[in-house]
């Protein structure tokens, strides 16, 4: 049986697992890279990591690409407003330029990365799977990673449900209007207008230097038709003052982490975006790369043991500090953006204990799941605060 592993996406999550498999001990010879694009390849994204994925890039590459930073978060809406100071500071990058620079690290350790081989199937065997590329080819592996994304083929072969997913829309701007480069805005008001989800506007670096931004709306839910929320990103950006320098406004799926659902089966298994990332945010990039750390010692093990099951895969990625704070981040996403997605905007809003670790500079966004008691313990004392109190209530979202 070969020994050799497949990782189908050459993104964040499959470049990653790459990388950290070979941290792990795996020969680089035996990881093949596939990938549908060639790189540099355009990528819609907000590219934003927050503190805990720039964290993770140190790891991966020895040094950092053309990118910017940023020192802060900033969480609004017509109700209220939050302040984040994370640990440390934020990375903003334009994905064609990140993803390469990991793709190159990649190949200069030694691994096949094989651009432009789009992968159409599967074909489970006895001894290993096979990938049907297109033109007809297979090739065997012993072992194959799914990291290609919301759109998941690897995911659709092995028939793993969906699960959860959402809807993006993102064009880029300009201004000639002032505007806080050094953070990141975040505003909920699509809440309050029934949409489950936040408008976002993100500096977005480029080497020749010229000031754009890229601006777009999140749907946590998929719920909202398309042509809404482009219509809603473009109001925006001409109410902060921004011009347009795309003719249109493109969207794009993303998949969200669901607990309950299984990431792999025998021989095949799933990681980044094709697993699922953060629900509340959508951060994709930072989750794809302690996911892909996450595979990769698990595919050690796998080798190590001669075997192509791990019946606690998806277990031992919910023991991990990643795995648990996105179950985390779910939990938060299921009542921002539920029913009751108004009445919770204003809890967060107005919690004083989230606003005291928002501002503490010593957090970390994505890492908060270790803090749930004390802001469970303070939402209860902030309800039983607002039944001695007197103030006119929000209407309460509808289905």
């Amino acid at each position: 049986m070969s020994r050799k592993i497949a990782i189908v996406g050459a993104g964040p999550s499959g470049a990653a697992t790459a990388l950290f498999a070979i941290r792990e001990g795996i020969d680089p010879r035996d990881l093949v890279l596939y990938d549908a694009a060639r790189f540099p390849r355009k990528k819609l994204c907000g590219g934003g990591l927050t503190f805990r994925g720039t964290e993770i890039l140190a790891e991966l590459l020895p040094e950092e690409p053309f990118g910017t930073r940023t020192v802060g978060l900033d969480f609004r809406a017509s109700i209220g407003a939050v302040a984040v100071r994370e640990r440390g500071p934020q990375r903003l990058f334009d994905r064609a330029i990140l993803d390469e620079a990991l793709v190159a690290r990649c190949r200069a350790l030694g691994v096949e990365v094989r651009e432009e081989a789009r992968v159409l199937g599967l074909e489970p065997g006895a001894s290993g799977t096979r990938l049907r590329l297109r033109g007809g080819t297979t090739e065997p592996y012993a072992l194959v990673v799914g990291a290609d994304g919301a759109r998941s083929v690897i995911r659709r072969e092995i028939g793993i449900p969906e699960g959860p997913v959402g809807r993006l829309v993102e064009a880029v701007y300009e201004t000639d209007a002032p505007w806080n480069d050094a953070r990141l805005l975040f505003d909920f008001e699509p809440v309050l207008e029934r949409i489950p989800g936040y408008l976002w506007i993100f500096p977005y670096p480029l080497p020749d230097g010229v000031r754009r931004y890229k601006i777009g709306i999140m749907d946590g839910r998929g719920v909202t038709p398309g042509e809404v929320l482009r219509a809603r990103t473009a109001a925006f950006a001409e109410a902060n003052g921004f011009r347009p320098l795309e003719e249109k406004i493109p969207g794009w799926p993303e998949r969200y982490f669901d607990r309950t659902l299984r990431a792999h089966v025998p021989g095949v298994f799933l990681t980044g975006e094709a697993w699922g990332i953060d629900p509340l945010l959508g951060e994709g990039i930072a989750p794809a790369y302690y996911m892909g750390q996450y595979t990769a010692r698990r595919l050690r093990e796998c080798l190590d043991r001669g075997v192509d099951t791990l019946r606690d895969y998806e277990r031992g990625f919910l023991r991990t500090e990643e795995g648990g704070n996105l179950v985390f981040q779910g939990f938060l996403a299921d009542r921002l953006y539920g029913r009751h997605g108004q009445r919770w905007l204003r809890v967060l809003f107005e919690n004083g204990t989230l606003r005291e670790l928002a501002d503490a500079g010593t957090e970390v966004y994505g890492r908060l799941r270790g803090r749930a008691p004390r802001l469970i313990l303070s939402y209860v004392l902030q309800q039983l605060a607002g039944l001695f109190r007197k103030g006119p209530a929000l209407p309460e979202s509808t289905p």
